[in-house]
C-alpha cells in the first residue's frame, strides 16, 4: 500500500498568497508570500498525514483550449493573477527540485486533471489523499482509495471528504457530483447551470434521475414521472433549452483522467537548498520543510 498526498499546486498557493500578502520578500526584494506559506503547509501536511510520497500538480493551461473550444467563457470571468504571484510558482519549482518530492502536470490541461489521470493509476491497495480548495476535485473521491482534504483554513483545518462525507455534505455520490455542478452551475469557473436550477433542485434531480440523458429524457415526455419536474411545466422547458448546453458540459467538466502525466523529481540535495533558500528569504520554511521530510525518510 502507498499513502500518498496530491497537492493542488495553484489552489494552495493562491491560499499561500493572500494569507501571507506581499510584504515577505526575499533579500533581492522578490516576493516570496506565497512561497513561504506554500511550503510550510507542505511541513505542516507532511506532519499531520505522515504520507510515504508527496506530489505537486501544476496547472500547465488553467484555460486549456480543450475546455474553452467547448465553452469560450470558461473561467473568463476570474480577474489577472496578481503580479507578484506567478514568479513564486517558478521560484517553488527551483525549491521543490531540490527535494527529492515528485512534480507533474499534464500537457494542456490543469492541475485537477493531472491528479485525475494520477487517482486512475492507484490500485485498490493505495491509498491518495487530494489537497485542494477547488470543489471539481469532489468527483474523483472513490472508497477507500481516494480521500478530498478540502482546505478551509489553509491546512490547519480540512474538509475530509469520503464517499459518506460527500452524501451528506451535497446529498449526491461523489460520482455523480459532476452533473450536480452541471446542472446548479459554477459562477466561479464562468459556468451558469441551467436557469432557474439552483443547489436543492439539483440535488432532487440527480437523486431522482440516474443520468442527465435520462432526466432529458423525462423533460420532454408529454407526462413527467412523479418527482421534481412533475408540474413543473417552466424547469421542463428550461432543461429542454439547455440540452446543448448540458451535452457541453458533459465534455467540459469532468476530469480527463486519461490526459498523459509528465511528472519528474530531483534528488534531495539539502547542501543546495540551503543557500537557495538563503537567496529567497526563507530559511525557516526551507528547514521545517527538511525535517518533515525527515520523519517519512525513515
Amino acid at each position: 500500500m502507498t499513502h500518498r498526498l496530491l497537492l493542488d499546486v495553484s489552489s494552495m498557493m493562491y491560499r499561500a498568497f493572500f494569507a501571507m500578502g506581499e510584504t515577505v520578500a526575499a533579500p533581492d526584494g522578490r516576493a516570496t508570500g506565497a512561497l513561504h506559506g506554500y511550503l510550510d503547509m507542505v511541513a505542516r501536511l507532511i506532519v499531520s498525514r505522515r504520507p510515504d510520497e508527496v506530489v505537486h500538480a501544476y496547472d500547465h493551461d488553467w484555460r486549456p483550449v480543450a475546455r474553452t473550444d467547448i465553452y469560450a467563457a470558461y473561467k473568463a470571468n476570474r480577474p489577472a493573477d496578481p503580479e507578484a504571484l506567478p514568479p513564486q510558482f517558478e521560484l517553488l519549482r527551483s525549491v521543490l527540485d531540490l527535494t527529492g518530492m515528485t512534480q507533474v502536470q499534464t500537457h494542456g490541461w490543469e492541475a485537477e486533471d493531472a491528479i485525475g489521470a494520477l487517482c486512475a493509476e492507484a490500485g485498490p491497495a493505495d491509498r491518495l489523499e487530494i489537497v485542494s480548495g477547488d470543489r471539481d476535485l469532489i468527483q474523483l473521491v472513490r472508497d477507500p482509495v481516494v480521500k478530498l482534504l478540502f482546505t478551509l483554513r489553509g491546512v490547519s483545518e480540512l474538509g475530509a471528504f469520503d464517499e459518506a462525507g460527500v452524501l451528506e455534505k451535497y446529498g449526491v455520490p461523489a460520482d455523480r457530483y459532476a452533473e450536480f455542478a452541471i446542472l446548479r452551475g459554477d459562477p466561479s469557473d464562468g459556468l451558469p447551470g441551467v436557469r432557474g436550477v439552483g443547489e436543492k433542485t439539483a440535488r432532487a434531480l440527480i437523486q431522482t434521475y440516474g443520468s442527465i440523458a435520462e432526466l432529458l429524457e423525462d423533460a420532454a415526455a408529454a407526462e413527467p414521472r412523479p418527482g421534481p419536474l412533475k408540474g413543473k411545466p417552466a424547469l421542463r422547458a428550461q432543461l429542454r433549452a439547455s440540452a446543448g448546453y448540458l451535452a457541453d458540459m458533459q465534455r467540459l467538466v469532468p476530469v480527463n483522467a486519461e490526459a498523459p502525466i509528465d511528472r519528474w523529481n530531483g534528488d534531495r540535495d539539502d547542501a543546495a537548498l540551503g543557500p537557495l533558500a538563503d537567496a529567497l528569504g526563507i530559511r525557516g520554511p526551507a528547514q521545517r520543510l527538511r525535517a518533515a521530510l525527515d520523519l517519512i525518510a525513515r
